[in-house]
C-alpha cells in the first residue's frame, strides 16, 4: 500500500509569553494534501540539531500541545502529543516524577501525585502566528520584550505599525464607513415616517428601505472586517435605493432633501468601488504563510 507522501510548507509560528517575556516559540508546518501539522520548538540559546531527520511525526487521533509547568521562579515547557485521556510523564524537577491526566476539554486533570508546580496543556493548532500567555492559557494582547525600542533595550515600546507610517491607504474605507452610516440612518427615518411616499405604495417603500438601512449597517461592520464583498453590498444597496427612491418622487417633484439623498446614494456607489479596489489590493499585498516555501 502506497503511503502518503507529505507536501510541506511553513504554515505559522506560535509565541510562549510568560510576564512578557517570550519563553520560546514554536514553528509549525502543514502539508498542503491533508493539513497534517508538523511542530518544531525553538528556544534561546538551544542550538543542537533535533535528534530525528526531518519534521517529527505526530501520531494518530493526537494533537500538537505544549505543557506548561510554572512554579515560583518561573515557567518552563515541553512541545509534546496529547489526546483526550492520555496520561503524561512529567518532571516538575530532576528528582520528581508525576503522571498527568489529559481531560475531554484538553485541561490536566488534577491527582494525589500532580508535582510542585502548576501544570497546563496549550494546543498548538489554536494560537498559530499567535502569543500566548502561558500561565493563563489565553492570547497576549499587551507587549512583549521583543518590541525593543532603538538604544532602549530594556523598553516595551512597540514599533510604529504600518497604520501609523502610511494611514492613508485607509482613509477611503472610513470615508465609506461614514457614507454607509448616514445611509443607514436616512433609511431609518424613511421607513419609519414614509416622508414623501405615495399612500398607495408606502408600506412596501417602508420595507424595501428598512431593508436599505440594515444593510447598510451590516455593510459597515463587514467593511470594518476588511471583506471584500462588503463594498459591494453597500454598492448594490445604494443603488436599489436611488432606483426606488427616484421612482417614488419622480411624479411628486424633488426638493433639496431629495437632491440630498440622492447625492448621498451617488456617493456611496462611488466611494464603495473604491474602497473595494482599496481592499482587494490589500489583500493581494497581504503575504501568506503557504507562500513560503519549507527548507530543509
Amino acid at each position: 500500500m502506497q503511503t502518503h507522501q507529505h507536501d510541506v510548507v511553513y504554515y505559522g509560528v506560535v509565541n510562549l509569553v510568560d510576564n512578557n517575556y517570550i519563553m520560546g516559540a514554536i514553528d509549525v508546518w502543514r502539508c498542503r494534501g491533508c493539513d497534517q501539522l508538523f511542530c518544531e520548538d525553538k528556544r534561546y540559546g538551544m542550538t543542537d540539531l533535533a535528534p530525528e531527520v526531518g519534521l517529527p511525526k505526530i501520531e494518530p487521533n493526537t494533537h500538537w500541545a505544549a505543557l506548561i509547568c510554572t512554579r515560583d521562579k518561573g515557567s518552563n515547557w515541553t512541545l509534546t502529543q496529547v489526546k483526550p485521556g492520555m496520561t503524561i510523564a512529567h518532571s516538575c524537577t530532576p528528582d520528581t516524577k508525576v503522571e498527568l491526566t489529559v481531560g475531554p476539554g484538553y485541561d490536566l486533570e488534577t491527582g494525589p501525585a500532580s508535582g510542585i508546580g502548576k501544570h497546563r496543556i496549550i494546543v498548538i493548532e489554536k494560537f498559530v502566528n499567535l502569543a500566548v500567555d502561558v500561565q493563563t492559557g489565553q492570547k497576549h494582547t499587551t507587549t512583549t520584550n521583543a518590541y525593543q525600542a532603538l538604544g532602549k533595550p530594556f523598553s516595551f515600546t512597540p514599533p510604529l505599525s504600518s497604520t501609523t507610517i502610511a494611514p492613508s491607504k485607509y482613509n477611503i474605507l472610513n470615508l465609506t464607513s461614514l457614507l454607509f452610516l448616514a445611509t443607514a440612518v436616512w433609511g431609518i427615518v424613511l421607513a419609519v415616517s414614509a416622508s414623501g411616499f405615495p399612500s398607495s405604495s408606502a408600506t412596501e417603500l417602508r420595507i424595501i428601505f428598512a431593508g436599505v438601512a440594515a444593510g447598510a449597517m451590516v455593510s459597515t461592520y463587514m467593511l470594518s472586517r476588511r471583506r471584500l464583498w462588503s463594498p459591494l453590498l453597500g454598492l448594490g444597496l445604494a443603488a436599489i435605493g436611488l432606483v426606488v427612491y427616484a421612482d417614488a418622487r419622480i411624479g411628486l417633484g424633488f426638493g433639496f432633501a431629495d437632491y440630498a439623498l440622492s447625492l448621498l446614494l451617488l456617493a456611496d456607489i462611488a466611494a464603495a468601488w473604491l474602497a473595494r479596489e482599496r481592499i482587494k489590493g490589500l489583500i493581494e499585498k497581504q503575504w501568506h504563510p503557504l507562500d513560503m516555501p519549507a527548507y530543509g
